[in-house]
């Protein structure tokens, strides 16, 4: 009898966001996944700004050491492969892209004017990574020297420049125009192993994200990571603001050390981060000392200049585009918010601190007593000592001026309300 043959299938996943360690895991492992199950292909469609060039570099080695097609596709129309995200698409055996898309400008940007004279380490870190993608770009027959451009001078190409300069293989309008484009081409595995490829009617199977590798991918979004953050400051101003209510404070510990994780996978200006910290600072001196507003204004244009700047192009080893970090669109709301909160708390704090104590012995004053002797006086329920500058006479009625100590400092119930000097 002859054995039924297994149907094919291809692997199918999709990256979107940035290159950071809980997606470039969800890539390795779907490469992995694909490659044990006996995938036709793993096609992943890609929509990226770049990102870290660590997670990058475990990636393509994935992708160059694979024993089953890998299909990159930047879709779908409008997307991109950006910075980082062109070392991933070049790497793939098959590397397509929609109509309107774009590829490219794999250069990292600084903050700041940058000299005429690169340092030591940026150049030689420059000639790293172009010594990186013209080693993918040889590896997989595609334009040498435009993927090198792409590194050094930032270059960036549509969709239909790009298979001009043969940077990658073809367009393809969605996924099934891809599978029908790519049947029965040979794709060469390395080792002299090669594989005709049969996509036209293959099974889509779709490759999940592992709950860890999602978590990790949703800290390494700006937003996210910037929202919690903050939402860990406004539980520390709570907390500040009624001691020892332990939910606000708890929580926004929580948020602090989760923020502080997902900053470690962004490209941080330490210098924005403290002048948000500045912010926060000014924002507690208000509660305190504060009450005018100023402090308020202060703190409020410290957290949202820190925060526009707070995520940027300083790190030459995270490749991303121009626009990866935080915008108005974000920051506006968030600053706003957070400066409406720490004016209502300095506030409230400061009318707290006006009203007179009324708590332990200062909740008597003006309570009325029995007298008991010249020098005792039963209030509330509990005898105290007594003086009054006026008789006393046992058995009347004594109210409290003061306190003292222990002891009550009281006058007849009829005589004028008049403290005592001291």
């Amino acid at each position: 009898m002859i054995p039924l043959l297994a149907a094919a299938f291809v692997s199918y996943a999709e990256f979107t966001g940035s290159v950071d360690p809980g997606s470039g895991d969800f890539l390795v492992e779907a490469i992995r996944d694909a490659q044990d199950k006996g995938a036709e292909a793993l096609v992943v469609r890609i929509d990226t700004p770049g990102g870290l060039l660590s997670t990058t570099r475990d990636v393509v080695q994935a992708e160059l050491s694979a024993k089953v097609p890998i299909v990159f596709w930047v879709g779908p129309p409008g997307a991109r492969a950006g910075s980082a995200g062109v070392f991933l698409t070049l790497a793939a055996h098959v590397a397509a892209m929609a109509p309107s898309s774009n590829m490219g400008a794999a250069h990292p940007v600084s903050l700041g004017e940058e000299s005429k004279e690169k340092s030591t380490m940026e150049k030689k870190i420059e000639n790293d990574t172009a010594a990186f993608v013209k080693g993918i770009a040889e590896r997989r027959s595609r334009n040498v020297e435009w993927a090198e451009k792409a590194v050094r001078d930032s270059e960036s190409v549509t969709a239909s420049k790009a298979l001009e300069l043969k940077a990658i293989d073809l367009i393809a309008e969605d996924v099934p125009d891809l599978l029908r484009k790519i049947d029965g081409r040979k794709i060469d595995l390395g080792g002299g192993d090669y594989r005709t490829l049969h996509t036209a009617s293959a099974e889509i199977r779709n490759f999940g994200w592992p709950v860890k590798d999602k978590v990790l991918h949703g800290l390494a979004d700006p937003e996210i990571a910037y929202l919690i953050a903050m939402l860990g400051v406004i539980g520390v101003l709570l907390e500040l603001f009624h001691p020892g209510t332990i939910v606000p404070g708890v929580v926004g510990g929580i948020c602090l050390v989760i923020a502080a994780i997902a900053f470690q996978m962004l490209p941080i200006n330490i210098g924005a981060l403290v002048l948000i910290l500045l912010g926060v600072g000014f924002f507690v001196t208000e509660m305190y000392v504060g009450g005018h507003g100023g402090f308020v204004a202060a703190g409020l244009v410290c957290v949202v200049i820190g925060s526009l700047l707070l995520v940027g192009h300083i790190d030459k080893s995270f490749y991303a585009d121009a626009d990866f970090g935080l915008g108005w669109r974000i920051v506006a709301p968030v600053g706003g918010a957070l400066a409406v909160i720490a004016a209502t708390l300095a506030w409230k704090f400061s009318q707290s601190a006006r009203q007179p104590l009324n708590t332990g012995g200062f909740a008597l004053i003006g309570e009325v007593g029995e007298v008991r002797d010249d020098s005792h006086i039963l209030v509330a329920g509990e005898l105290w000592k007594a003086q009054s500058p006026l008789p006393l006479t046992p058995g009347g009625r004594a109210r409290v001026l003061a306190v003292r100590g222990l002891t009550l400092e009281v006058a007849p119930e009829d005589a004028a309300l008049t403290k005592a000097p001291t």
